[in-house]
Protein backbone atom coordinates (compact mmCIF):
# COMPACT_ATOMS: atom_id res chain seq x y z
CA UNK A 1 0.00 0.00 0.00
CA UNK A 2 1.32 3.42 -0.76
CA UNK A 3 2.16 5.88 2.54
CA UNK A 4 -0.29 8.06 3.03
CA UNK A 5 1.63 10.54 5.37
CA UNK A 6 3.29 12.66 2.80
CA UNK A 7 0.69 12.05 0.43
CA UNK A 8 -1.42 14.23 2.81
CA UNK A 9 1.21 16.98 2.84
CA UNK A 10 1.61 16.83 -1.35
CA UNK A 11 -1.71 17.59 -1.30
CA UNK A 12 -2.10 20.50 0.80
CA UNK A 13 0.51 22.06 -1.59
CA UNK A 14 -2.75 22.53 -3.53
CA UNK A 15 -3.14 25.51 -1.23
CA UNK A 16 0.13 26.48 -0.75
CA UNK A 17 0.67 28.56 -4.02
CA UNK A 18 -2.15 30.60 -4.37
CA UNK A 19 -0.55 33.31 -6.18
CA UNK A 20 1.44 31.63 -8.63
CA UNK A 21 0.55 30.62 -11.82
CA UNK A 22 0.85 26.57 -12.42
CA UNK A 23 2.60 24.80 -10.03
CA UNK A 24 1.41 23.03 -7.24
CA UNK A 25 -2.12 25.13 -7.31
CA UNK A 26 -5.42 22.85 -7.22
CA UNK A 27 -3.39 19.18 -7.18
CA UNK A 28 -6.00 16.89 -5.65
CA UNK A 29 -5.05 14.69 -2.97
CA UNK A 30 -3.52 11.66 -4.17
CA UNK A 31 -4.27 8.18 -2.19
CA UNK A 32 -7.54 9.31 -1.23
CA UNK A 33 -8.08 5.26 -1.21
CA UNK A 34 -5.64 4.92 1.69
CA UNK A 35 -7.50 7.90 3.58
CA UNK A 36 -9.38 7.52 6.72
CA UNK A 37 -13.20 6.82 6.41
CA UNK A 38 -14.81 9.86 6.04
CA UNK A 39 -11.99 12.16 5.17
CA UNK A 40 -12.57 14.42 2.37
CA UNK A 41 -9.85 15.32 0.09
CA UNK A 42 -8.78 19.02 -0.23
CA UNK A 43 -10.85 20.95 -2.09
CA UNK A 44 -10.16 21.76 -5.74
CA UNK A 45 -11.84 24.92 -5.52
CA UNK A 46 -9.55 27.72 -6.43
CA UNK A 47 -8.80 29.52 -2.92
CA UNK A 48 -9.60 33.33 -4.14
CA UNK A 49 -13.14 31.11 -5.04
CA UNK A 50 -13.60 29.69 -1.67
CA UNK A 51 -12.08 32.61 1.11
CA UNK A 52 -14.86 35.00 -0.64
CA UNK A 53 -17.88 32.87 -0.38
CA UNK A 54 -16.91 31.80 3.02
CA UNK A 55 -16.32 35.45 4.32
CA UNK A 56 -20.06 35.46 3.56
CA UNK A 57 -21.53 33.30 5.53
CA UNK A 58 -19.34 32.68 8.51
CA UNK A 59 -17.77 35.09 10.44
CA UNK A 60 -15.23 32.86 12.02
CA UNK A 61 -13.43 32.89 9.35
CA UNK A 62 -12.93 36.83 9.07
CA UNK A 63 -9.43 37.81 9.92
CA UNK A 64 -9.31 38.32 13.41
CA UNK A 65 -8.57 41.44 15.17
CA UNK A 66 -5.03 40.93 16.82
CA UNK A 67 -3.83 43.08 20.41
CA UNK A 68 -0.67 42.15 22.10
CA UNK A 69 -0.08 41.23 25.65
CA UNK A 70 -0.14 37.77 27.15
CA UNK A 71 -3.48 36.41 28.02
CA UNK A 72 -5.63 36.40 31.61
CA UNK A 73 -5.71 33.33 33.46
CA UNK A 74 -7.44 30.66 31.79
CA UNK A 75 -10.28 27.53 32.75
CA UNK A 76 -8.63 23.92 31.90
CA UNK A 77 -10.93 21.79 31.16
CA UNK A 78 -10.98 18.43 29.98
CA UNK A 79 -9.64 17.27 26.55
CA UNK A 80 -10.98 14.39 25.02
CA UNK A 81 -8.02 11.63 25.30
CA UNK A 82 -8.27 9.46 22.70
CA UNK A 83 -5.78 8.74 19.52
CA UNK A 84 -8.43 6.96 17.78
CA UNK A 85 -10.45 9.26 15.00
CA UNK A 86 -13.00 11.52 16.56
CA UNK A 87 -16.20 11.69 16.88
CA UNK A 88 -17.87 13.63 14.77
CA UNK A 89 -17.70 17.57 14.37
CA UNK A 90 -20.61 19.48 14.26
CA UNK A 91 -21.12 23.02 13.70
CA UNK A 92 -20.67 25.65 16.23
CA UNK A 93 -23.17 28.80 16.41
CA UNK A 94 -21.55 31.77 14.67
CA UNK A 95 -20.25 33.91 17.51
CA UNK A 96 -21.94 37.59 18.90
CA UNK A 97 -18.71 39.37 18.14
CA UNK A 98 -14.90 38.39 16.65
CA UNK A 99 -12.70 36.40 18.89
CA UNK A 100 -9.66 38.73 19.91
CA UNK A 101 -6.15 37.35 18.87
CA UNK A 102 -3.20 38.28 20.35
CA UNK A 103 0.50 37.81 18.54
CA UNK A 104 2.89 35.59 20.16
CA UNK A 105 5.81 37.80 20.05
CA UNK A 106 7.00 41.17 18.91
CA UNK A 107 6.97 42.69 15.15
CA UNK A 108 10.58 41.59 13.76
CA UNK A 109 12.76 44.51 13.53
CA UNK A 110 16.79 44.31 11.31
CA UNK A 111 18.53 41.54 12.30
CA UNK A 112 15.67 39.67 14.25
CA UNK A 113 13.24 37.58 13.88
CA UNK A 114 9.58 37.29 15.29
CA UNK A 115 7.79 34.18 15.87
CA UNK A 116 4.37 33.21 13.92
CA UNK A 117 1.81 32.50 15.98
CA UNK A 118 -1.03 34.01 17.51
CA UNK A 119 -3.27 33.02 20.12
CA UNK A 120 -6.95 33.64 21.33
CA UNK A 121 -6.49 35.89 24.28
CA UNK A 122 -9.91 34.43 26.04
CA UNK A 123 -8.36 31.22 26.22
CA UNK A 124 -11.37 27.98 25.78
CA UNK A 125 -11.16 24.82 26.92
CA UNK A 126 -8.91 22.26 25.79
CA UNK A 127 -11.02 20.81 23.09
CA UNK A 128 -14.28 20.80 22.12
CA UNK A 129 -16.67 19.40 18.82
CA UNK A 130 -15.03 22.19 16.79
CA UNK A 131 -11.89 24.22 16.42
CA UNK A 132 -9.50 24.10 18.44
CA UNK A 133 -8.32 20.82 17.71
CA UNK A 134 -6.93 18.25 19.62
CA UNK A 135 -4.18 15.21 18.51
CA UNK A 136 -6.90 13.11 17.58
CA UNK A 137 -8.15 16.12 14.87
CA UNK A 138 -4.79 16.90 13.69
CA UNK A 139 -4.19 12.99 12.95
CA UNK A 140 -7.23 12.44 11.82
CA UNK A 141 -7.50 15.27 9.51
CA UNK A 142 -3.97 14.49 8.24
CA UNK A 143 -4.77 10.80 7.26
CA UNK A 144 -1.72 9.46 9.93
CA UNK A 145 -4.00 7.92 13.14
CA UNK A 146 -2.25 4.71 12.62
CA UNK A 147 1.16 6.09 11.33
CA UNK A 148 1.02 8.17 14.66
CA UNK A 149 0.55 4.92 16.55
CA UNK A 150 3.14 2.65 14.97
CA UNK A 151 5.95 5.32 13.29
CA UNK A 152 8.44 7.32 14.10
CA UNK A 153 10.15 5.64 16.71
CA UNK A 154 13.72 7.08 17.61
CA UNK A 155 13.31 10.12 14.70
CA UNK A 156 14.42 12.96 16.36
CA UNK A 157 12.04 16.19 15.73
CA UNK A 158 13.44 19.62 16.75
CA UNK A 159 12.03 22.60 17.09
CA UNK A 160 13.81 25.90 16.95
CA UNK A 161 12.96 28.62 19.19
CA UNK A 162 14.15 32.37 21.00
CA UNK A 163 15.22 32.56 25.24
CA UNK A 164 14.08 30.27 27.87
CA UNK A 165 10.79 28.04 28.68
CA UNK A 166 11.40 26.87 31.94
CA UNK A 167 7.70 25.19 31.81
CA UNK A 168 8.44 23.47 29.07
CA UNK A 169 8.51 20.10 30.43
CA UNK A 170 5.40 19.95 32.50
CA UNK A 171 3.26 21.64 30.00
CA UNK A 172 4.07 19.33 27.42
CA UNK A 173 3.17 16.90 30.20
CA UNK A 174 0.00 18.26 31.10
CA UNK A 175 -0.61 18.27 27.16
CA UNK A 176 -0.03 14.33 26.24
CA UNK A 177 -1.87 13.18 29.28
CA UNK A 178 -4.87 15.01 28.18
CA UNK A 179 -4.48 13.90 24.41
CA UNK A 180 -4.02 10.82 25.40
CA UNK A 181 -0.50 10.17 24.37
CA UNK A 182 2.12 8.47 25.88
CA UNK A 183 4.53 10.25 28.55
CA UNK A 184 7.86 12.17 27.54
CA UNK A 185 10.33 13.07 29.94
CA UNK A 186 13.92 14.51 29.76
CA UNK A 187 14.65 11.78 31.64
CA UNK A 188 13.41 8.73 29.41
CA UNK A 189 15.09 10.28 26.89
CA UNK A 190 12.30 11.56 24.71
CA UNK A 191 12.51 15.52 25.56
CA UNK A 192 15.24 17.13 25.26
CA UNK A 193 16.11 20.93 25.91
CA UNK A 194 19.44 22.39 24.55
CA UNK A 195 20.48 26.07 24.12
CA UNK A 196 22.06 27.61 21.04
CA UNK A 197 25.63 25.47 21.20
CA UNK A 198 23.82 22.48 21.76
CA UNK A 199 24.38 21.93 25.58
CA UNK A 200 21.78 21.46 28.44
CA UNK A 201 23.15 23.80 30.26
CA UNK A 202 23.04 27.29 30.75
CA UNK A 203 19.66 27.68 29.05
CA UNK A 204 18.11 31.15 28.29
CA UNK A 205 16.19 32.80 30.65
CA UNK A 206 12.01 33.31 30.13
CA UNK A 207 11.35 36.71 28.92
CA UNK A 208 15.16 37.37 28.82
CA UNK A 209 14.27 40.79 26.61
CA UNK A 210 10.66 42.31 28.57
CA UNK A 211 9.15 43.02 25.11
CA UNK A 212 9.38 39.33 23.33
CA UNK A 213 7.78 36.60 25.43
CA UNK A 214 8.55 33.38 23.27
CA UNK A 215 7.05 30.84 25.62
CA UNK A 216 3.69 30.32 24.04
CA UNK A 217 5.35 29.61 20.40
CA UNK A 218 7.49 27.29 22.29
CA UNK A 219 4.55 25.38 23.63
CA UNK A 220 2.75 24.66 20.21
CA UNK A 221 6.02 23.71 18.36
CA UNK A 222 6.30 20.62 20.80
CA UNK A 223 2.92 19.88 21.50
CA UNK A 224 1.82 20.01 18.25
CA UNK A 225 4.65 17.83 16.70
CA UNK A 226 3.96 15.69 19.60
CA UNK A 227 -0.02 15.37 18.53
CA UNK A 228 0.91 13.79 14.53
CA UNK A 229 4.40 12.00 15.66
CA UNK A 230 3.97 10.97 19.69
CA UNK A 231 6.75 8.39 19.06
CA UNK A 232 9.21 10.88 17.89
CA UNK A 233 11.59 12.17 19.70
CA UNK A 234 11.66 15.75 20.48
CA UNK A 235 14.39 18.34 20.49
CA UNK A 236 13.99 22.01 21.86
CA UNK A 237 16.46 24.24 20.49
CA UNK A 238 16.52 27.86 22.67
CA UNK A 239 18.35 30.38 21.33
CA UNK A 240 20.03 33.02 23.53
CA UNK A 241 17.69 35.96 21.54
CA UNK A 242 15.89 36.62 18.52
CA UNK A 243 18.28 37.39 16.28
CA UNK A 244 18.95 35.93 13.12
CA UNK A 245 22.70 34.71 14.29
CA UNK A 246 21.58 32.92 16.99
CA UNK A 247 18.71 31.45 15.87
CA UNK A 248 20.70 30.30 12.86
CA UNK A 249 22.99 28.77 15.28
CA UNK A 250 20.44 26.85 17.09
CA UNK A 251 19.50 25.36 14.01
CA UNK A 252 22.90 23.83 13.37
CA UNK A 253 22.55 22.82 16.48
CA UNK A 254 19.85 20.58 15.95
CA UNK A 255 21.51 19.44 12.50
CA UNK A 256 24.62 18.15 14.32
CA UNK A 257 22.46 16.74 17.58
CA UNK A 258 20.85 14.40 15.08
CA UNK A 259 17.33 15.98 13.51
CA UNK A 260 15.75 14.64 11.20
CA UNK A 261 13.28 17.41 11.25
CA UNK A 262 13.88 20.88 12.10
CA UNK A 263 10.98 23.38 12.35
CA UNK A 264 11.06 27.40 12.04
CA UNK A 265 8.17 29.13 13.58
CA UNK A 266 9.61 32.62 12.64
CA UNK A 267 10.85 34.99 9.98
CA UNK A 268 11.73 38.62 8.92
CA UNK A 269 12.07 40.22 5.64
CA UNK A 270 14.25 38.64 3.27
CA UNK A 271 17.46 39.92 2.82
CA UNK A 272 20.01 37.81 1.50
CA UNK A 273 20.03 34.67 -1.00
CA UNK A 274 21.14 32.10 1.35
CA UNK A 275 21.98 31.28 4.67
CA UNK A 276 24.34 27.60 5.35
CA UNK A 277 22.36 26.96 8.65
CA UNK A 278 19.12 26.52 6.74
CA UNK A 279 20.56 23.81 4.27
CA UNK A 280 21.34 20.93 5.99
CA UNK A 281 21.52 18.37 3.37
CA UNK A 282 19.47 14.93 4.70
CA UNK A 283 17.24 16.77 7.02
CA UNK A 284 13.32 18.40 6.75
CA UNK A 285 13.83 21.74 7.30
CA UNK A 286 10.74 24.03 7.60
CA UNK A 287 9.81 27.66 8.65
CA UNK A 288 6.64 29.43 8.30
CA UNK A 289 5.55 31.45 5.50
CA UNK A 290 4.42 34.28 7.98
CA UNK A 291 1.49 36.50 6.88
CA UNK A 292 1.76 36.94 2.84
CA UNK A 293 4.74 38.30 2.39
CA UNK A 294 7.66 36.77 1.45
CA UNK A 295 9.92 36.12 5.01
CA UNK A 296 13.09 34.45 5.55
CA UNK A 297 14.18 31.40 6.45
CA UNK A 298 11.29 30.46 4.65
CA UNK A 299 12.10 31.74 1.41
CA UNK A 300 15.50 29.75 1.37
CA UNK A 301 15.84 27.07 -1.02
CA UNK A 302 16.62 24.06 1.21
CA UNK A 303 13.71 25.17 3.43
CA UNK A 304 10.51 23.64 2.96
CA UNK A 305 8.28 27.01 2.99
CA UNK A 306 5.16 26.06 5.12
CA UNK A 307 1.25 28.50 4.10
CA UNK A 308 -1.42 28.59 6.19
CA UNK A 309 -5.29 26.95 5.12
CA UNK A 310 -8.48 27.08 7.07
CA UNK A 311 -9.49 23.04 8.27
CA UNK A 312 -12.96 22.24 8.65
CA UNK A 313 -14.87 19.43 8.99
CA UNK A 314 -18.53 19.81 8.14
CA UNK A 315 -20.44 17.81 10.58
CA UNK A 316 -18.80 14.86 10.08
CA UNK A 317 -18.93 14.87 6.34
CA UNK A 318 -15.04 14.79 6.19
CA UNK A 319 -12.13 17.31 6.85
CA UNK A 320 -11.78 20.69 4.55
CA UNK A 321 -8.72 22.69 3.59
CA UNK A 322 -8.92 26.02 2.12
CA UNK A 323 -6.29 28.73 1.59
CA UNK A 324 -6.31 31.13 4.33
CA UNK A 325 -5.79 34.75 3.04
CA UNK A 326 -3.03 34.97 5.58
CA UNK A 327 -1.18 32.24 5.19
CA UNK A 328 0.77 33.43 2.06
CA UNK A 329 2.18 32.83 -1.45
CA UNK A 330 4.37 35.31 -3.06
CA UNK A 331 7.65 35.41 -5.40
CA UNK A 332 11.11 35.65 -3.51
CA UNK A 333 13.52 38.96 -4.57
CA UNK A 334 16.14 37.53 -3.42
CA UNK A 335 16.40 33.38 -4.19
CA UNK A 336 17.02 32.21 -7.24
CA UNK A 337 14.31 29.34 -9.04
CA UNK A 338 15.07 25.96 -7.73
CA UNK A 339 15.41 24.15 -10.97
CA UNK A 340 12.61 21.45 -9.49
CA UNK A 341 10.32 24.22 -8.61
CA UNK A 342 7.40 24.43 -11.35
CA UNK A 343 5.23 27.22 -10.58
CA UNK A 344 5.60 29.83 -14.17
CA UNK A 345 3.86 33.00 -11.56
CA UNK A 346 7.21 34.07 -10.25
CA UNK A 347 10.78 34.18 -11.96
CA UNK A 348 12.27 33.96 -8.82
CA UNK A 349 11.84 31.16 -6.30
CA UNK A 350 7.69 30.76 -5.52
CA UNK A 351 6.84 30.90 -1.40
CA UNK A 352 5.47 28.93 -0.09
CA UNK A 353 5.93 25.03 -0.89
CA UNK A 354 3.00 23.35 1.09
CA UNK A 355 0.09 24.54 3.66
CA UNK A 356 -1.08 23.30 7.01
CA UNK A 357 -3.95 24.27 9.60
CA UNK A 358 -3.28 28.35 10.70
CA UNK A 359 -6.44 30.18 10.36
CA UNK A 360 -6.56 30.53 14.10
CA UNK A 361 -10.19 30.39 13.86
CA UNK A 362 -9.82 26.75 13.30
CA UNK A 363 -6.84 26.56 15.07
CA UNK A 364 -5.59 23.85 17.27
CA UNK A 365 -5.18 23.69 21.05
CA UNK A 366 -2.54 23.52 23.74
CA UNK A 367 -1.48 24.15 27.46
CA UNK A 368 0.92 26.79 28.60
CA UNK A 369 0.53 27.60 32.13
CA UNK A 370 2.75 30.87 32.30
CA UNK A 371 -0.24 31.91 29.53
CA UNK A 372 -2.88 30.46 32.07
CA UNK A 373 -3.59 26.93 30.68
CA UNK A 374 -5.15 25.88 28.05
CA UNK A 375 -5.00 28.14 25.17
CA UNK A 376 -6.73 28.45 20.67
CA UNK A 377 -3.40 28.59 18.80
CA UNK A 378 -3.01 29.67 14.72
CA UNK A 379 -0.86 30.99 12.71
CA UNK A 380 2.13 29.84 10.11
CA UNK A 381 3.57 28.99 13.33
CA UNK A 382 1.66 26.18 13.49
CA UNK A 383 1.63 24.69 10.36
CA UNK A 384 5.56 24.69 10.56
CA UNK A 385 5.93 22.63 12.91
CA UNK A 386 2.29 20.09 12.10
CA UNK A 387 4.72 20.14 8.23
CA UNK A 388 8.04 18.87 10.60
CA UNK A 389 5.97 16.08 12.09
CA UNK A 390 4.49 15.11 9.04
CA UNK A 391 8.23 14.42 7.28
CA UNK A 392 9.25 12.86 10.37
CA UNK A 393 7.08 9.81 10.07
CA UNK A 394 8.45 9.67 6.23
CA UNK A 395 11.86 7.72 5.30
CA UNK A 396 14.66 9.30 5.23
CA UNK A 397 14.85 9.14 1.50
CA UNK A 398 11.79 11.38 1.47
CA UNK A 399 13.75 13.99 3.51
CA UNK A 400 16.76 14.02 1.74
CA UNK A 401 15.77 16.45 -0.30
CA UNK A 402 12.25 18.04 1.10
CA UNK A 403 11.26 21.07 -1.74
CA UNK A 404 12.41 19.24 -4.16
CA UNK A 405 10.17 16.08 -3.19
CA UNK A 406 7.22 18.07 -2.36
CA UNK A 407 7.55 19.74 -5.96
CA UNK A 408 8.25 16.22 -8.09
CA UNK A 409 5.36 14.17 -6.31
CA UNK A 410 2.86 16.83 -5.50
CA UNK A 411 0.46 15.12 -7.53
CA UNK A 412 1.89 11.53 -7.08
CA UNK A 413 2.90 10.46 -3.73
CA UNK A 414 6.30 8.16 -3.89
CA UNK A 415 5.91 4.35 -3.28
CA UNK A 416 8.17 4.24 -0.64
CA UNK A 417 7.50 4.11 3.69
CA UNK A 418 5.48 1.81 5.26
CA UNK A 419 2.28 -0.33 4.56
Amino acid sequence: MRTVILSAVAALAALACAGCNGGLQQTPLPGVDSQPAGQAPVSSTAPETSDSSADSSNDQTDEPPVTSGRPEASRPGAARPSTSAPAAHSPSPRPASRPAFRSVCSPATPGRRACDSVVRVQARRACSKTAPYCASDLQAAYGVAQAARTRGRGVIVAVVDAYGYPGAASDLAVYRKSMGLPACAAGSGCLKIVNQTGRASPLPKANADSSDDWRAEEAVDLQVVSALCPNCKLLLVQANSDKDADLAAGVNAAAALGAAAISNSYGSAESNAADAAYAHAGRAITASAGDGAVDQPCSYAGVVCVGGTTLTDAAGRGWTERAWRSGGSACSGYVAKPSWQRARGCAMRSVADVSAVADPNTGVAFYESAGGGWQQAGGTGVSAPIVAALFALEPSTVRANAPAWLWRHGRKPPKTGGT
